[in-house]
């Protein structure tokens, strides 16, 4: 049985972007096979992320790929990316920190999806998507807005 590895936390920043290291270990983990059932390029936090970016996600897969550190992705996105001033950045941070789901529909798969992490019960403590994927990763930490890390790096292949 192999065992799941999981990207870092959507908390932890790069170049002062939420999701970006959680987004690298995606891409190299998709490229390596490993990345078991997650969403990944084309919705959620990596597509609001590449929009917000103004950046290719084939390209970005295969960047990450090729740079071996989180400092040359860095990097290479720097010479790619729309620029934007740290305030855009930290309003977009905080856009995706406090997501929440906000129709009917969002709501009730938040709840299973809760549910089926073990989150049962816990809804007034797992209030949005980063809180979720925590909980999901083992990373969830009642309480405080400064979670844990998950893997540091994917391990080279």
């Amino acid at each position: 049985m192999t065992q799941k590895i999981y990207p870092r936390s959507p908390y932890q920043r790069l170049g002062g972007y939420v999701h970006l290291p959680r987004f690298i270990d995606k891409a190299r983990l998709h490229r390596c096979g490993l990345l078991h059932g997650y969403n990944y390029k084309t919705s959620g936090f990596d597509q609001h992320l590449l929009s917000f970016l103004g950046i290719d996600g084939d390209e970005f897969e295969r960047m990450a790929s090729e740079l071996s550190s989180d400092e040359a992705m860095l990097a290479w996105i720097r010479t790619k990316a729309k620029i934007h001033t740290p305030a855009e950045i930290e309003a977009w941070n905080a856009a995706m920190i406090n997501r929440e789901p906000e129709t009917p529909e969002r709501i009730s798969l938040f709840k299973r999806l809760l549910a089926k992490a073990g989150g049962a019960g816990r809804s007034f403590q797992v209030r949005t998507y980063f809180d979720l994927i925590e909980l999901e990763e083992g990373r969830f930490m009642v309480g405080s807005r400064s979670r844990a890390t998950g893997v540091e790096a994917i391990r080279e292949r």
